[in-house]
């Protein structure tokens, strides 16, 4: 994992919500899909492998009463310093390659927005077959590379890189003999320009994170210029949701 990426989360982990929550609408469609996708029920025990600040766990743990606590696995103490202490979530600082070589078995295991910062993918998804039960499920949920943000173009260009190709992922998975699915969910948020351009000057993305002080300036003016005469800024959000079944 990149200096770049340790310092985004690092740095951005207090904020964190306060940039990426959006509203209880957007947590809830993302969730009721994930718990649809997962099949999830009470018995299953759950991984969310780089669940940062827990969002995503504890909107599922207000839809699904688990028996047994969600494994938070993430790399950054500072993220997982957010959970409430109360939460059912058993925290894990560790990176995911390394979760996933250590043994145990889980019936559902959970990737939001994590796998564009995973370089080995191959050995990861192999170590995650090896770690499901049989007919466990594995869940990507990504935003592609091909984003419709509101961004500066720079910003839009390097994502293309920075996001993983979905047909690789698919490919990846299908090696380790998974039984994959893929859909997609978008979401149309409507967002106070000052809103938004304020999560862009605290770099919300990691791929903005990427910038140089200057450069990122440059593409917030870019970005007034474009967006002058706009109060509210309304854009889709895309996700992948790619299920990955061991048969």
């Amino acid at each position: 994992m990149s200096d770049v990426i340790h310092t985004h989360y690092q740095r951005l982990a207090e904020r964190y919500d306060s940039f990426l929550y959006y509203s209880p609408d957007f947590v809830r469609q993302l969730t009721s899909k994930m718990v649809d996708k997962l099949a999830l029920n009470q018995d299953d025990i759950l991984v969310d492998l780089g669940c940062g600040t827990g969002i995503y766990s504890l909107d599922i743990l207000e839809q699904v009463s688990l028996k047994n606590p969600v494994i938070g696995v993430d790399p950054f103490p500072e993220m997982l310093a957010q959970i409430p202490e109360e939460a059912p979530i058993k925290r894990v600082a560790e990176d995911a390659l390394e979760f996933s070589n250590r043994p145990g078995t889980y019936n559902k295991i959970l990737v939001k927005e994590t796998i564009h910062h995973i370089d080995d993918r191959q050995t990861l998804f192999r170590n995650l077959y090896q770690r499901l039960a049989p007919g466990g499920i594995l869940l990507l949920v990504h935003v592609p590379p091909n984003v419709e943000y509101p961004l500066f173009n720079k910003a839009l260009e390097r994502c293309l890189n920075w996001h993983a190709n979905p047909d690789e992922l698919v490919s990846l998975l299908e090696n380790e003999t998974f039984q994959v699915e893929r859909e997609t969910l978008v979401y149309r948020h409507t967002i106070p320009k000052e809103k938004y351009f304020e999560m862009v000057a605290n770099c919300y993305m990691s791929v903005l994170s990427s910038f140089e002080e200057e450069e990122l300036k440059a593409g917030l003016q870019e970005m007034e210029s474009t967006y002058a005469d706009q109060e509210i800024l309304e854009f889709n959000d895309r996700f992948d949701f790619i299920t990955a079944k061991k048969v």
